[in-house]
């Protein structure tokens, strides 16, 4: 056994160290380039009472700001894909998560939204497409990356497409149903951080409970789950409730559900999904060869 003061154990162990710096370096200036251009895309969203929109489709120029924020999630995709080879896809799609924050950040809350008069059945479907956006993006950094070192693959032999539709990892995706009883108990202001801290807490359990259901299932689509569980359940909210929302709003009974913002929503997902991959790892097992899904 050679000893730690062995000049090859310690040549071995420099480049180690050096390239957990250099990845650390990496994932700041990433995080930090992502979360600039989400500031900067916020500026194409203007809202009729000043600012940046809380949603897109109601802001004045709303072609122009859909364009701008889609075209600038896009380029933070790109940018983040930086981290999925040398790091994980996860750490990845939360540098993501952060763009969508800083954007989140700059933009209306529930307040501006209301007086605006602005419609929730638009806000819904807005939530819903980001949804979408969020599996695209996740499918694509998982291509990049490649699989989680921890999570291995039913069939090593196996194509990508077959680990995103496997019938376990497609049954982890129930867990994204518990985003809305956990937003329901978290979300109880209407302040754009908590807002956003609420539907991080929803996507931190969702992953966890996805990651239990199915701990060797590849966790790609969990990502959008949230946003798209609540997108859904705010539109059936939009559909059914019949008070008006400013009315709701001004006598504190509008429903948790309705007050995160769809930017909101898609970096909770994001950024809460990542935090808890990332802490379930300590939960599950590490599996056997004997153990099948």
């Amino acid at each position: 056994m050679q000893s730690a003061t062995d000049p090859t154990h310690q040549h071995s162990a420099q480049p180690a160290e050096q390239s957990s710096v250099i990845r650390s370096v990496a994932l700041v200036m990433v995080i930090i380039i992502a979360a600039l251009i989400g500031v900067f895309a916020s500026r194409f969203s203007v809202s009729p009472r000043g600012g940046a929109a809380p949603v897109l489709l109601a802001s004045t120029q709303p072609v122009f700001a859909v364009g701008g924020a889609f075209a600038a999630m896009i380029a933070a995709l790109l940018i983040t894909l930086a981290l999925a080879k040398p790091i994980n896809a996860v750490v990845s799609l939360f540098a993501l998560g952060c763009a969508f924050a800083a954007y989140a950040m700059q933009t209306g809350t529930i307040s501006d939204f209301v007086f605006l008069d602005a419609s929730f059945k638009l806000a819904a479907v807005e939530t819903i497409a980001w949804g979408v956006f969020i599996a695209l993006a996740a499918i694509i950094t998982f291509r990049v990356g490649g699989p989680l070192v921890d999570v291995p693959a039913h069939d090593g032999e196996g194509a990508f497409v077959g680990e995103i539709f496997h019938k376990r990892a497609l049954l982890s995706l129930l867990a994204g149903v518990v985003a809305i009883p956990v937003l329901l108990f978290t979300m109880v202001g209407a302040s754009k951080g908590q807002a956003i801290g609420a539907c991080a807490i929803a996507g931190i359990a969702s992953a966890v409970i996805a990651r239990m259901i199915a701990p060797r299932a590849q966790p790609i689509l969990i990502f959008a789950m949230p946003a798209l569980v609540i997108g859904l359940a705010q539109l059936a909210l939009a559909f059914t409730t019949t008070l008006a929302p400013s009315i709701a709003f001004v006598n504190a009974t509008l429903s948790p559900i309705r007050v995160p913002m769809p930017m909101d929503i898609a970096a909770g997902s994001l950024i809460g999904v990542a935090i808890g991959l990332g802490w379930s790892k300590g939960l599950i097992k590490p599996p056997t060869s004997t153990l099948r899904d």
